[in-house]
């Protein structure tokens, strides 16, 4: 026989409890797939089996063999992860039984497209039995993916359509060759692990993405686990390198067994997450029960069974996407896409399939609802890789670095950096200083909570034109705020903004109530009449009758109208009466020295008053204090 060439898809058998799926696999393999004693005692798999078919030309196939029994369905899952294709088994003198039907449906929801059914103990049915078990077959596949998948009659016992079954299988296995794509860094859903005399753990699955080589460092999800690979085998064999729809024992020397058991994944490092509280997309069963709010649901995902909660939007129409929150008992580790089954943990039912999209914080609330849109535009895209990339920076809310989103999608950096580029041409997202990425989408709902904040602002605040950054960023709280800081003066100017010297930013569309406007124009004459001897909040009080509150709120619309100067010490002035002074001061030095008496006697004022402006004028680089002299620098520097 020719050296074995692996084929990179697992095949797995699915059907009814003693239907005869061990049987089969050990017909066509040499290779009992039942490991544990108690299995071979009672006649039934009660749990994972592994095996390969060879073939002359070299060509090898793995099968993973699941249980049957109705209770261990969790387990058939953790099985049909990562198979490329299924051999549906019905045995001839049964039919279609009930967990024909639950893994069949099963194999549907994981998006199985590839399969043939096997209808065995063809030796025990005579050939109404068989006209029967093939209608009702027929019946079951109509209107699936698997509508004109072959359906062969076979006995494992006899041998009786044994050749033509393999001949089948090994079509159906380079038909399903592993289709992952390339986008996504090394993952593989572990389905059993153990600790061999020697070695240390070895943890066993199918890898479900990117390549792991011996002397590689691999990280264990849910938990902080680590581990460099001492030794990889592909279907017991020494290999070096395992990649995508292989079936793969790695030796991990620095992580016990109980740190990466069935459920969890071992994955490169930082290029995965996990978490306790999911958000997903899903679409209930034909006929299931009725999902409701905050029912308790079993979740399937990947090898994993974790008990939880399921917590449904709002409102929901009928047809609609229906984004949900599935909260856990425990954390489970996912890329966004993967395939997610509910259950109904009594009596144990199918209740809808789903597809995962990303952990949350906390649960989604009614006032959460352009978040909800975001998720609903990432569940849309999941499928188109820069616009899914595109979705979840306009999720996040401002700008990541690629290593971030990597994070988040589970991809490598090179495909972080080929999918953003293609967004980019297409106007979707763009660069930003630092190697960090934001969605132009991003700008337009960042906006909206910008207006909403600065409008609740407002109302308590009406006479004001300029907005300090300090309160802004105060109602928009910390992410958001820091998302602000992402944004352009252009992109800015969009949402309203315009940033100044300062600690405040013009509100470019905001206009002060006609009798605030009424006020600040008589205050503002009474500042100009008082030339340098500006009064205080007091004293303008007095003079125009107004409370001290409502003085300092119009001193604050003078502000905003650029009509004022505000000194060291916080002083007023008008700025009306400070260009006097600087046009003053700026001839007098043009013409030899500064006359501070003249300056005095012209505005009728006090050095307490004069002073602090020509210090002013210093501090804004106008003149240079030398000495007991001034210079003149700059005449046209801004007050």
């Amino acid at each position: 026989m020719a050296d074995p060439t692996t084929v990179p898809v697992v095949l797995g058998t699915a059907g009814h409890i003693d239907h005869g799926k061990s049987s089969l696999v050990e017909a066509l393999t040499g290779t009992h797939p039942d490991r544990w004693e108690e299995e071979q005692k009672r006649g039934i798999t009660m749990d994972l089996g592994y095996a390969q078919v060879s073939f002359e030309d070299g060509l090898e196939i793995g099968f993973v063999d699941v249980p049957g029994h109705e209770r261990l369905v969790r387990k058939m899952v953790a099985g049909a992860t990562g198979m490329g294709a299924a051999v549906l088994v019905v045995a001839c003198d049964d039919g279609v039984m009930p967990q024909t039907l639950e893994h069949f449906e099963v194999l549907q929801m994981l998006g199985v497209r590839h399969g043939l059914v096997a209808l065995t103990k063809a030796d025990l049915a005579d050939e109404d039995m068989r006209l029967f078990v093939h209608a009702d077959v027929e019946e079951l596949l109509s209107g699936s993916a698997w509508e004109s998948a072959q359906v062969l009659e076979v006995s494992a016992h006899s041998g009786e359509g044994m050749e033509e079954l393999r001949a089948a299988i090994r079509d159906l296995a380079l038909n399903a060759r592993s289709e992952v794509s390339s986008r996504y860094a090394f993952r593989l859903p572990v389905q059993r692990s153990f600790a061999m005399s020697g070695a240390g753990t070895v943890a066993t699955g199918v890898c479900a993405s990117g390549t792991i080589e011996e002397g590689g460092n691999l990280v264990v999800l849910p938990g902080e686990g680590k581990s460099r690979v001492r030794r990889v085998q592909v279907h017991g064999r020494a290999a070096g390198v395992s990649s995508p729809g292989l079936r793969t024992a790695l030796n991990l020397p620095d992580l016990d067994p109980k740190d990466c058991r069935r459920g969890s994944v071992l994955a490169a490092p930082s290029t995965l997450t996990s978490g306790s509280l999911l958000r997903a997309t899903i679409a209930s069963l034909k006929d299931a029960p009725q999902l409701e709010h905050g029912m308790e649901i079993l979740l399937l995902a990947g090898t994993a069974s974790v008990n939880g909660r399921i917590w449904l939007p709002p409102k929901t129409n009928e047809g609609e996407l229906l984004v949900v929150d599935l909260q856990l008992e425990e954390e489970v580790a996912l890329v966004p896409g993967e395939a997610l089954i509910l259950r109904r943990p009594s009596p144990a039912r199918n209740l809808a399939s789903g597809r995962f999209l990303v952990f949350g914080k906390h649960r989604l609330r009614k006032r959460d609802q352009r978040v909800r849109e975001c998720l609903e535009k990432c569940a849309h895209t999941l499928d188109d890789p820069p616009a899914l990339a595109t979705s979840f920076l306009e999720l996040q809310g401002g700008a990541l670095s690629e290593s971030e989103l990597g994070l988040l999608l589970g991809w490598t950096l090179d495909a972080i950096a080929q999918e953003l580029q293609l967004a980019a041409s297409r106007g979707d997202v763009r660069s930003l200083p630092g190697n960090r990425w934001a969605s132009t989408g991003s700008i337009g709902a960042l906006g909206a909570e910008v207006s909403a904040a600065v409008t609740a602002w407002l109302k308590k605040n009406p006479h004001r034109l300029r907005i300090p950054i300090a309160e802004l960023r105060k109602g928009l709280g910390k992410k958001k705020a820091r998302a602000l800081d992402e944004l352009t003066d252009v992109d800015l100017e969009a949402i309203g903004l315009k940033k100044l010297h300062g600690t405040d930013w013009q509100l470019m569309d905001a206009s002060s109530p006609a009798d605030v406007l009424e006020k600040a124009e008589f205050l503002h004459k009474t500042l100009v009449q008082a030339g340098l001897s500006t009064p205080d909040n007091i004293a303008l009080a007095e003079t125009t009758g107004w409370s001290q509150e409502e003085v300092a709120q119009i001193l604050e619309c003078l502000s905003d109208m650029d009509s004022l100067v505000r000194v060291s010490g916080g002083n007023l002035y008008s700025r009306q009466v400070v260009e006097e002074l600087r046009d003053l001061v700026v001839s007098q030095l043009q013409n030899g020295s500064l006359d501070i008496p003249s300056l005095r006697d012209h505005f009728q004022s006090s050095r307490k008053y004069l002073m602090p402006l020509l210090e002013h004028f210093d501090s804004k680089g106008i003149t240079q204090r030398r000495g007991p002299n001034r210079i003149l620098r700059n005449p046209e520097a801004s007050l």
